[in-house]
């Protein structure tokens, strides 16, 4: 419901604003109803509901359709899923979406230009429609630290409820110190984790019920604290930690490392278009 509702919501500010303007190559532009940009869960629905609607749309996707649900190696209790990979998930909501929709993949809006209607330019085509969807979705921030990217999916991860299950009872780090964080910390430490919540500022930002729960459980917090690398080959074996008061490092034993720093929106294009966008980018 969340995600229908960010939709219609985009789709009404952005036929109202004014954008950017695209180039003058000479290809045909083709015409449509609606152009959703972004085929994550959200752009598929969209598409999906749109054509059902009788509307002439089409899904423009930069990379593959799957969005963020892509580097998820496993998620569960999705309805009609106890349990399913991140990759074949999507790969049925795509094959779903193209009864009705076509997804056009490897396509990368470069420029758009707002008036009567919406003029695209692509990296190999051109488009004009009526109304245009922004589904384009966000990224994990990334922590930057040598191992992160290596070990992504392998003891690295971004989401603790998809993710979770797996180290139950192994030992983990849970890095951030925001709502999102602790209520990871939280539900980590519920599954029979043993959980040690690490932070680099000396207090914690998040809602203070959040505060007091991780205090009752008595979850171990290492302030002022940062993960400078993460360390494994097949999988993660342990972090190297430093305190910023003192520069003392150490090594901790470790099987996973849940990362919650926040999200960086893919709203480059919302930028252009003059969309309000909060402090942290997202319309």
């Amino acid at each position: 419901m969340a995600q229908s509702l960010f939709i219609m919501h985009s789709m009404h500010v952005v036929m109202t604003i004014e954008g950017v303007s695209s180039d003058s190559s000479d290809i045909s532009p083709q015409e449509f109803d609606v152009v959703i940009i972004g085929a994550g869960p959200a752009g598929l629905a969209a598409g999906i509901y749109a054509k059902r609607a009788g509307l002439n749309c089409i899904i423009l996707e930069k990379g593959v359709p799957g969005g963020q649900v892509l580097t998820s190696p496993m998620i569960e209790n999705y309805p009609g899923f106890p349990e399913i990979e991140g990759m074949k998930l999507m790969d049925i909501m795509a094959e779903h979406a193209r009864r009705y929709v076509d997804i056009r993949e490897g396509e990368d809006v470069l420029r758009v230009r707002s008036g009567e209607r919406f003029q695209l330019s692509t990296t190999s085509s051109k488009y004009i429609s009526r109304a245009l969807i922004l589904a384009t979705g966000a990224t994990h921030r990334k922590l930057g630290a040598p191992g992160e990217n290596k070990l992504a999916g392998r003891g690295v991860s971004y989401c603790a409820t998809c993710d979770g299950f797996f180290y139950k009872t192994k030992e983990v780090v849970v890095i951030g110190g925001g709502n999102t964080a602790l209520t990871d910390a939280l539900y980590l430490h519920s599954i029979d984790c043993k959980v040690t919540l690490i932070h680099r500022r000396g207090s914690f930002r998040a809602d203070k019920h959040l505060q007091d729960s991780i205090a009752e459980r008595k979850i171990q917090v290492l302030f002022d604290t940062v993960v400078d690398e993460i360390l494994g080959e097949n999988g993660v074996t342990s972090v190297k930690l430093r305190d910023l008061k003192t520069g003392v490092t150490q090594e901790m034993v470790v099987s996973g490392v849940f990362v919650a720093i926040g999200e960086v929106p893919s709203s480059q294009l919302a930028s252009e278009l003059g969309l309000n966008q909060d402090p942290g980018g997202f319309i």
